[in-house]
């Protein structure tokens, strides 16, 4: 039923169209008759309110030269197009000038010998003055109607599209932003299993495998707008994997997750630029143990990650490539979760601490329409 009133509002398909105009004809003419009909109920003659729906029909013409004069040449061609305001308000004055002498002409020529002729009530005795007043405001009235009507259309379309295009601009941004991830996540896995081949390390071919596992779940899961949180955990997972088997025992990392992961879902590769800069900018600058700890608990609807990492001494060119490498997730987080996430960075003088608190029902994705 929703859909059939929304079309019957909205849709430009012809059938909708003529409904549309006809109903609001129709109660338009119903109206005006019942208005109409006052007349014969205040002189007494309420055997005649009949003839005041006739005659409704008869003064359509000119409320219907006003409104469709306003709605479809005078809003296009002065005020939505070319926003000549002085032009549309002598036109509109014209339009309001003639429809004004329509009403006396109708009641003169058309009304009067109808009522002559068919015996079917007494004929207007009023002036051309009263009969100009009385179907200015008539038209003026429905014209109002009509065109309140087209500008609450045109409002909602302009607002429709408006949110059309920002869904596109939100995916085309995400696209981008996600396409981003993709390369400097897999040259960074690529530069872990370089450093085991100048090793000559036994695992290099357990490190392809997990490279070849990442790969496969870039091309197939990142094309969805959001992935099971577990599946997200497993890609952290395999990667401090491959950052072990380089490291070996210079790398001391706790990982704790916990809370309702199981059936959670979330954007693919929302978490791993963290882990990333913290192995970049922290481990890998490391001449001594490196460390790193990461916490992610689930508590529906929040999810709560935590990471951190030791740094080495102040190195301002390290710390600028740090946060420029976070620009581009914070940006993600800013488009997916507008008003439901709350990211802090800080760091003393040997650790780097990242808290970021997700409201999971808050995510925000462009739709496909």
């Amino acid at each position: 039923m929703d859909t059939f009133f929304s079309k019957l509002a909205l849709s430009d398909d012809r059938g909708y169209r003529l409904g549309r105009h006809f109903l609001f004809w129709f109660v338009c003419w119903a109206f005006m008759g019942f208005i109409y009909g006052f007349i014969f109920i205040t002189e007494q003659q309420g055997e005649y309110i009949a003839l005041s729906y006739f005659e409704a029909v008869l003064y359509m013409p000119q409320h219907m030269l006003l409104s469709y004069g306003l709605m479809y040449f005078i809003l296009p061609k002065y005020i939505l197009t070319k926003e000549k305001y002085w032009h549309a308000l002598g036109a509109t004055l014209a339009l309001i000038f003639v429809v004004a002498f329509m009403s006396p002409m109708i009641v003169r020529f058309v009304i009067n010998p109808i009522r002559t002729a068919w015996l079917i009530g007494p004929r207007s005795e009023h002036g051309v003055f009263y009969s100009l007043m009385a179907g200015l405001r008539g038209s003026m009235t429905v014209a109002g109607f009509a065109v309140a009507i087209k500008l609450i259309k045109l409002w909602y379309q302009k607002k429709t599209d408006n949110e059309r295009l920002e869904r596109e601009k939100l995916r085309a941004e995400l696209e981008i932003l996600k396409g981003q991830l993709h390369p400097h996540f897999m040259f960074n896995t690529l530069n872990s299993i370089y450093s085991l081949a100048l090793k000559k390390s036994d695992n290099t071919a357990d490190a392809i495998i997990r490279l070849a596992n990442l790969m496969r779940f870039i091309l197939t899961e990142c094309n969805s707008s959001t992935i099971e949180l577990q599946k997200e955990i497993e890609v952290l997972s395999n990667y401090i994997e491959l950052e072990k088997e380089r490291f070996g025992k210079r790398l001391d990392i706790s990982i704790n997750v916990s809370g309702d992961v199981q059936g959670t879902t979330v954007p693919p590769l929302l978490l791993i630029p963290f882990l990333e800069n913290s192995f970049k900018h922290g481990a890998n600058e490391m001449t001594e143990l490196a460390w790193i700890s990461l916490d992610l608990h689930v508590a529906m609807p929040v999810l709560t990650f935590k990471l951190i990492n030791g740094k080495p001494a102040e190195n301002p060119k390290a710390k600028d490539s740090f946060l420029v490498g976070l620009v581009n997730v914070q940006r993600r987080l800013q488009l997916l979760y507008p008003n439901g996430h709350d990211l802090r960075i800080t760091e003393d003088p040997d650790t780097f601490v990242v808290v970021l608190v997700i409201q999971l029902d808050k995510l925000r994705l462009p739709d496909a329409s």
